[in-house]
């Protein structure tokens, strides 16, 4: 069962911010010194515990396709997974269990019996109850080791309308960009075993990208990366093989939504939403730090750690970049917190590899009047 976690915030949605250096027309919050009236945003995370099991037969275990919602009539704006264990399975042989699909052979199980036989081949939002539905996120996952593997699942939503104030409130709008099949090879190029895509198709100056989604239909693709693109109105994507050959042709299945900067009361939009954008898509101005060698590691990112001004924003978004070794390097997956943002790689190669991250930050109110 999804657990609801509640962000108490006073939020529209907010600051796209670059990790290292601001937007210098907009490095404070937009509605700071203006004396109008604001309007909270109430923005929550959902979160689910699930078991997937080992090779081998586990009626006991939990579903690898998953649904997550966020309430009636709210939009999620990020779907992420964290792999938090994978259990030890060295049985003798014969099985105890008498399991008739426990793996006699070295090639009927993962490749490393640990976290990184963990594999999502699918997470993405979805119209689950219909056209109107922007609620509803869709993860598949599949566990390719001995043991059975520990998940948490995510979502950050938002509320679809902002908090009554001076006894009316404003429609939070978001808004479908794509989705469906892109073949990687036609924007993104080849990278030795190293795909790209960055669709076509961008939000408008008034939006920000939201709800990055992908679907690569199979299991033998893990995700080196995904970022904002075009000063945060799109967004690529970017995936590592286990070694098994890509074909002439790839598609994959990649999905992304558009939040509005302003909120809108009837037919005319009367408060914005304060964000902070990107200068350019640059990998170099990303927040940067080294993973040693060794057991899974922690980083955070939080909205205000290199400007204060941010204080009250709410990291809803996120990105992320593996980085040199990033054949050796993987991401095991983020968890939200309330300003953070806090995500896992696992460093295999023989020296420290590098990853850059961030995080689309969220404002604690609307702005009035518009900028």
């Amino acid at each position: 069962m999804a657990i609801q976690t509640r962000f108490r915030v006073t939020a529209a949605v907010g600051a796209l911010i670059a990790p290292m250096a601001l937007v210098a027309t907009a490095s404070a919050p937009a509605d700071a010194g203006t004396s109008k009236h604001k309007h909270e945003v109430y923005m929550y995370k959902v979160e689910k515990n699930i078991r997937l099991s080992g090779v081998g037969s586990d009626s006991s275990a939990d579903s690898g396709s998953q649904i997550l919602q966020c309430d009636s009539g709210d939009s999620v704006l990020d779907g992420m997974w964290s792999v938090k264990h994978v259990d030890q399975y060295q049985p003798p042989q014969p099985d105890p269990d008498e399991d008739p699909d426990f793996p006699s052979a070295p090639t009927l199980h993962g490749v490393y019996d640990d976290e990184r036989d963990v594999w999502v081949q699918a997470s993405y939002p979805v119209h689950f109850e219909g056209p109107s539905d922007f609620r509803s996120w869709q993860f598949n996952l599949e566990n390719k080791a001995w043991g059975d593997a520990q998940v948490k699942l995510f979502l950050t939503c938002i509320r679809g309308y902002t908090e009554y104030t001076n006894s009316h409130r404003h429609q939070v709008v978001v808004r479908d960009l794509f989705g469906g099949a892109y073949q990687m090879d036609d924007q993104g190029g080849w990278y030795g075993s190293e795909p790209q895509i960055q669709p076509w198709g961008s939000c408008r100056s008034d939006e920000y990208f939201v709800a990055p989604g992908f679907d690569v239909h199979s299991t033998n693709w893990r995700l080196r990366g995904t970022y904002p693109r075009q000063s945060g109105r799109s967004w690529g994507w970017s995936f590592i093989s286990d070694g098994t050959p890509f074909p002439a042709s790839v598609n994959i299945d990649v999905y992304g939504r558009c939040i509005s900067r302003r909120v809108v009361d009837g037919p005319t939009p009367k408060h914005s939403l304060g964000m902070v954008g990107l200068p350019s898509w640059d990998y170099a101005s990303w927040y940067q730090s080294d993973i040693v060698l060794g057991d899974p590691v922690e980083k955070q990112y939080t909205c205000d750690q290199q400007n204060g001004a941010l204080h009250a924003y709410k990291a809803m978004v996120a990105w992320f970049w593996l980085d040199t070794h990033w054949d050796q390097n993987w991401y095991l997956g983020m968890e939200p917190r309330p300003k953070t943002r806090a995500f896992t790689f696992w460093n295999h190669a023989g020296s420290n590899a590098k990853v850059r991250y961030g995080t689309l930050c969220v404002n604690s109110r609307t702005s009035f009047p518009l900028p």
